[in-house]
């Protein structure tokens, strides 16, 4: 199972698609580490995360306790960036997560959120990869 882990050391600074690119790399970069603290320094206040479909809305530092949790029992393997979209104030974004010892990687879909000219991670979903 995989988890969704946002790095964000230097925060998302809203602006041209670098902004966006400059937050999947951190994303790339919390996921191949499985750094939770990196992941969620930049989150909102609250956060859902929904891990194997058991879904909770938490506070930043209790999904960062979830995610390092994950990340303990789903090892780091390697992390593929697949899709993300900006939408006005939101920008989606999947991946493939694969933990050590996996046959199939984990799908994961994120979403973050444009306030105050920063992208702030709201919500990360990790489920079973369906077929192609």
């Amino acid at each position: 199972m995989a988890a969704l882990v946002l790095g964000m050391a230097g925060g998302f600074i809203a602006g041209p698609a670098q902004a966006q690119q400059t937050a999947l790399d951190r994303v790339e970069e919390a996921f191949k580490t499985g750094d939770a603290d990196a992941l969620l320094s930049e989150a909102a206040d609250r956060v859902e995360i929904a891990l194997l479909g058991r879904s909770k809305l938490y506070s930043r530092a209790q999904a960062t306790y979830v995610m390092k949790d994950f990340f303990r029992r789903y090892p780091p393997g390697t992390f593929t960036p697949r899709n993300n979209t900006p939408d006005g104030s939101n920008w989606f974004a999947t991946g493939l997560y694969q933990y050590k010892h996996a046959e199939q990687p984990l799908q994961v879909y994120l979403r973050l959120h444009l306030k105050d000219q920063q992208w702030q991670l709201r919500e990360v979903r990790i489920e079973q990869r369906q077929g192609e």
